[in-house]
């Protein structure tokens, strides 16, 4: 008998939090949440109130908190990162197709590599699997818009992120590789709390459980990326707009496919929400996620970069086009004002302390506060 606040719990989880399909790894096949819900909903049987009231008891959590929990804890799935290749990989409708189709499919590099990731989840006890791949209809504009805002999310309710960095030999070599240029790695870099990297030949570049706690892999991670060990060691990183242009500058020489995708791979970084439009461009794209960014948060620190401003129709020329506009920028001490920055039909509006730098025999440095609608990016 499954306690009811349990069924509920699993119900909510399913279907906000993890992926809308999954390859079930018994058969190789794609199920949607519904039967994954029917999967799960027997195993959630073993959440007894006994159970419940000791973790609430052993953790000091309350009663919801601790069914929540229990019940993530059962949700188990395997998520792949990789570079996809330039032809090949296994769609969704590929997947779906008659049995008989898919004959064509399995003799291609992309379905092979599919099939050594569904392998190697299989080798952790898991059922359940995902792969951007072929786990969403591109064609529904709905599924592929929850999808791309959902990407963090779903790498960090997974129990494992299975990275494949082809070209990888060994550890030494983990930050040569292409892997580490591309856009969307980087939110499956940051997500994920357990991560194990293969290398070429699917061999596992260590014995580690989960090599987020590897001290040679995490010195290669931080080689590749200039993200500090203590970020990914410790799991310390949350999104949010915070370290803004620190963030910005991870970001700023990955690649993506289309460029839209260079501000839409940051959402879940910086934990905002934007519809993705594909053709937009991307200077817009850009200027649409600092924007989101401006909405959430005061922290001027959005402002620390230098180069060509977003090209927008939007007057103002406060807000820059690309990632790459925060490289290399200092880390600046920023006294916090409780005043918002505030987009505006004029431009970008923001408090500043204006300081009168030139000094003369007969005058001091003097300071003076200004409500201006500035377009000069800084």
């Amino acid at each position: 008998m499954i306690l009811r606040d349990v069924e509920i719990s699993l119900t909510r989880f399913i279907f906000n939090e993890i992926p809308i399909h999954l390859i079930y790894l018994p058969q190789t096949k794609l199920v949607d949440r519904g039967e994954v819900f029917k999967h799960f909903l027997i195993e959630v049987e073993n959440i007894t109130e006994e159970r419940i009231q000791k973790r609430c008891e052993e953790e000091t959590l309350d009663r919801h908190r601790a069914i929540d929990d229990m019940v993530k804890e059962t949700i188990r799935y395997a998520i792949f990162s990789h570079r996809w290749l330039n032809e090949g990989e296994p769609s969704y409708h590929q997947m779906t197709a008659k049995r008989y189709m898919l004959k064509s499919l399995q003799l291609g590099l992309g379905y092979k590599k599919l099939k050594a990731f569904c392998r190697e989840a299989e080798a952790y006890g898991l059922q359940f699997a995902w792969s951007d791949t072929c786990c969403i209809d591109k064609t529904s504009s709905s599924e592929l818009d929850e999808s791309i805002r959902s990407m963090f999310r779903w790498y960090r309710n997974s129990t494992i992120c299975i990275a494949y960095l082809a070209a990888s030999q060994n550890v030494e070599t983990l930050a040569e590789d292409v892997w580490f240029t591309r856009g969307w790695t980087l939110q499956e870099l940051l997500a994920p709390l357990r991560i194990k990297f293969y290398g070429k030949d699917w061999a596992r570049l260590t014995e580690a459980a989960n090599d987020l706690e590897h001290i040679e892999i995490l010195q290669q991670i931080e080689k590749a990326t200039t993200i500090s060990i203590p970020f990914l060691q410790y799991h310390q990183f949350e999104p949010g707009p915070i370290n803004i242009a620190e963030r910005m500058g991870w970001a700023a020489n990955r690649t993506t496919s289309r460029g839209e995708d260079s501000a839409y791979c940051l959402m879940g970084i910086f934990g905002v929400s934007l519809s993705p439009a594909y053709g937009e461009g991307a200077d817009q794209a850009f200027f649409r996620l600092t924007e989101a960014i401006i909405q959430v948060s005061n922290n001027p620190d959005i402002l620390n970069w230098a180069g060509s401003p977003a090209y927008t129709s939007h007057p103002t020329r406060m807000l820059p086009s690309s990632p790459a506009r925060y490289l290399g920028r200092p880390k600046l001490q920023v006294i916090h004002s409780p005043q918002s920055l505030m987009l505006t039909n004029r431009g970008l509006q923001l408090l500043l302390l204006v300081i009168n730098a030139q000094i003369s025999k007969d005058s001091s440095t003097k300071a003076g506060h200004a409500n201006t609608d500035s377009d000069f990016g800084i």
